[in-house]
């Protein structure tokens, strides 16, 4: 079935406009066409002599005329009638019924819809017998024989058409139209749809590989212009892909062997009479150690392994278990509000993500206050502290790699390499989460992760949602 459905549609245009204009067209042709059996549907017939309701109409008049003429104008007027009405089959009437008419025939013209038509018409109680009979022929007019006496005593015999159909309502006509706009428009919608169903799929595979590096599948049929652009884009993500694995191959080549002379240098040191002199060279050794560990932890933390499994974390604990392994050592970390809650991540990527901004907070702001809120899609740490806050103009730069908030000093005073927030943007993304930074009132940083929610623990307490600054204002 897929394959015929492929077959014919590289039977039509393959370009989008092409396929637009085929689309309109095919609408435009739909609504007409069904316009169209639905106005022959429902209309009567053209024929002033075949409309059941002009027919019932000028038998009324007739039978009027006759009703309001005396007994010897009668029979010429009839004449007269039947002479210029012949489909009617106006004839002069004894009033006795048919031969072969069957008893309940009187019963079943009473309930006929021309019989009721000719009555409304008259305006006044008639006698209709029914004159078909009980017997038909091949050569027997169609339509319905009967006769007919008024009032005043006029009796004549007329055929009007056998038509059932009740006269067209407005209510047929507004289902009709309603009807109409229903089919095309979910015809429109299904073909619009089928249309643009390669283009989203395209979204989405440069959405996720842009902020992931995910590989989704590219669509492989569509448009000739979608066609186009799938391969370009999968083109561009092999060579973006390539890219970034040769720096990082080289990243951590460079510094898994500066480990070797560093640990060299730092031997010969020790050997050195000078205590100044040594004192210093260490200093020097620990920090190109430092930056060899940092630009490490950068590569392996960094870029987001998709090898990583991810497995049910509870939030609370990781941010419980970072801020009592530093009030350990003396900082001044405290977990301000908590709820427990749990997410999909990688526990030791998810607790270095955190450990760096509460590193942060105490370098910068001699303090941290964190804090585990529910959201609308998930769950948020938030991280605050007292210190001087980053210009608004310069938090993007603060997220690439080896961009220091201490630019004015330089290597040899510097505590940090300018990885750590990167890291941290990258661990973050790789959970599809989001970080953001914001400064506080009147001083101070706020670094918030938010996280989508796996689940909530049953029973778990829940804390109200605090707006940060107000608490941080606290």
């Amino acid at each position: 079935m897929r394959a015929r459905w492929n077959r014919l549609r590289a039977l039509g245009p393959s370009s989008v406009a092409g396929q637009i204009a085929l689309l309109i067209v095919a609408a435009v042709v739909v609504a007409h066409a069904l316009a169209t059996l639905a106005f022959f549907t429902l209309r009567e017939p053209w024929r002033p002599d075949d409309h059941p309701g002009v027919a019932a109409t000028r038998i009324a008049t007739v039978t009027r005329l006759l009703d309001g003429a005396s007994p010897a104008d009668r029979p010429a007027l009839l004449a007269n009638a039947a002479r210029m009405l012949p489909t009617l089959r106006l004839e002069a009437w004894d009033g006795k019924p048919a031969d072969t008419a069957a008893p309940e025939a009187g019963d079943r013209i009473s309930d006929h819809p021309m019989v009721q038509r000719l009555r409304d018409g008259f305006a006044r109680p008639l006698a209709i017998t029914d004159l078909r009979g009980g017997s038909r022929t091949a050569e027997a007019p169609v339509g319905v024989k009967v006769g007919i006496e008024t009032p005043g005593g006029a009796r004549l015999s007329a055929l009007v058409p056998d038509d059932d159909r009740p006269p067209m309502r407005q209510g047929a006509i507004i289902f009709t139209f309603v009807f109409l706009a229903v089919v095309v428009s979910v015809i429109s919608l299904y073909a619009t749809r089928a249309l643009t169903a390669p283009l989203a799929r395209l979204a989405e595979a440069a959405d996720v590989f842009g902020t992931r590096m995910n590989l989704v599948d590219l669509p492989e049929n569509g448009p000739r212009e979608v066609v186009a652009v799938s391969r370009a884009l999968d083109r561009m993500r092999a060579r973006v892909r390539r890219l970034i694995d040769d720096r990082t191959q080289m990243l951590a080549a460079i510094s898994h062997d500066l480990r070797t002379p560093i640990t060299r240098l730092r031997l010969r040191a020790e050997f050195i009479e000078d205590e100044h002199a040594r004192s210093m060279t260490l200093r020097d050794l620990d920090q190109m150690n430092g930056l060899v560990e940092a630009a490490l932890s950068f590569v392996r933390d960094g870029q987001a392994p998709e090898g990583g499994v991810k497995t049910l974390v509870d939030l609370a604990s990781v941010v419980q278990t970072v801020a009592d392994e530093f009030a350990d050592i003396g900082a001044d970390v405290r977990v301000a509000e908590t709820r427990h809650v749990l997410v999909q991540a990688r526990p030791d990527e998810l607790q270095r993500a955190i450990v760096n901004l509460v590193d942060n907070a105490v370098k910068y702001g001699g303090g941290a206050r964190l804090s585990v809120t529910q959201t609308e899609r998930g769950v948020a740490v938030e991280v605050s502290d007292d210190g001087p806050g980053i210009p608004e103009g310069e938090r993007d730069a603060m997220l690439q790699p080896f961009v220091r908030g201490d630019r004015a000093r330089n290597l040899d005073t510097a505590s940090g390499f300018g990885l750590g927030l990167s890291i941290v943007l990258a661990i973050v993304e790789s959970h599809e989460g989001r970080l953001t930074l914001r400064n506080r009132t009147p001083r101070g940083l706020s670094a918030r992760i938010e996280m989508p929610r796996a689940a909530a623990v049953a029973g778990a307490p829940a804390s109200p949602a605090v707006d940060p600054g107000t608490r941080a204002a606290a």
